[in-house]
């Protein structure tokens, strides 16, 4: 403990430009990092890299959080990081090693010269993925055949090699997107039960890189239909010769075109590294103008950006979610108890 008494944990973003490093090759230390410092001397004592060259936004957007676990018998001072990526890391607050195995594992390659993708990423082999992996143009939903008909088209149009699919030019489908996976909202941890919770999202992005020339010869990406132009930001990348378009992949009718849960909490046992329960959080209903389907989206989950509180008593409280209201669930079963409007 003594060790770890007078260390500051930080964690950082991405490297500027976000989706495309062909003026920053190569690993980007310190960024996408847990950079543990030594307070009294500014030092650095460790660090760890949960993204290599990033190319999706997938900063470390929330604070660690400083726990003590017990793993085969013995008490360890922790740091728990969750990521836009889907992965909840659990680091020795002492040096900065995972408790729970962390592999590299080969992930594509970029289409776009100039661009050259850190060809693995680490990856948890024990503790589960948070959010889904990938989806395919097969796992398209929608509330009617013509929604997921839309989507399905949209789907299978886009580079998609799994997680980590490069930006590129005809379109990559990102999963998890740029709010995760798990999010700003970060953890909580009830330590008499070694239970950590994390909010996170499901839903996918579509991240497409534009030529500078032919951007500014066509404006607005105009081959695409109106309903995904008015969900899509541009972002002038200076410096780089591009345009980002990023958006949401979303029906003609807003909702989603991945499936359901569109947000959930996630429960994890510390003590053994298995997943204890997940449950949709929330519900899309206000995106919803039919009432049938209203009712229906109530067990669908809704995109989120809140985080947790645990009580002793046992509770999980969480908001932040599309439907406006509190949530309260049991911690060891996740089954929801109570929910209040606000």
């Amino acid at each position: 403990a003594d060790s770890t008494r007078d260390l500051v944990f930080i964690p950082t973003g991405s490297a500027s430009v976000d989706y495309f490093g062909g003026e920053r090759l190569g690993q980007n230390l310190y960024a996408n990092s847990i950079v543990a410092l030594r307070a009294s001397t500014g030092r650095l004592v460790w660090h760890f890299q949960t993204v290599h060259h990033d190319l999706w936004d997938y900063d470390n957007a929330s604070p660690p959080a400083l726990v003590t676990i017990t793993r085969e018998g013995r008490r360890i001072d922790a740091v728990l990081q969750a990521t836009k990526t889907g992965q909840l890391y659990v680091l020795d607050r002492a040096t900065g090693a995972p408790i729970f195995p962390v592999v590299e594992r080969a992930v594509p390659r970029s289409t776009i010269e100039g661009e050259e993708a850190w060809p693995t990423q680490p990856f948890n082999s024990t503790l589960p993925a948070l959010s889904p992996q990938r989806y395919s143009a097969a796992d398209a939903w929608g509330v009617d055949p013509d929604e997921q008909e839309a989507c399905r088209k949209r789907m299978a149009g886009l580079r998609n090699e799994g997680s980590y699919t490069p930006p590129s030019f005809e379109g990559s489908l990102v999963v998890p997107s740029n709010i995760g996976g798990a999010h700003w909202g970060g953890v909580a941890y009830d330590p008499e039960r070694s239970i950590v919770v994390i909010p996170v999202n499901t839903i996918a992005a579509e991240v497409q890189l534009i030529p500078r020339q032919e951007y500014e010869r066509r404006g607005k990406w105009a081959a695409d239909p109106e309903w995904i132009r008015k969900t899509s930001e541009y972002t002038d990348m200076e410096g780089t010769p591009f345009v980002m378009r990023r958006s949401m992949i979303l029906s003609p009718k807003g909702l989603p075109c991945t499936p359901p849960p569109f947000g959930k909490l996630v429960a994890l046992d510390l003590s053994s590294g298995r997943r204890l329960w997940e449950t949709p959080l929330g519900s899309p209903s206000s995106l919803i103008a039919d009432s049938a389907a209203r009712t229906a989206a109530r067990s669908w989950g809704s995109p989120n950006l809140g985080g947790p509180i645990v009580t002793a008593g046992g509770l999980v409280f969480m908001a932040g979610t599309l439907d406006d209201a509190i949530h309260a669930f049991d911690v060891e079963t996740g089954r929801e108890l109570w929910s209040g409007s606000l």
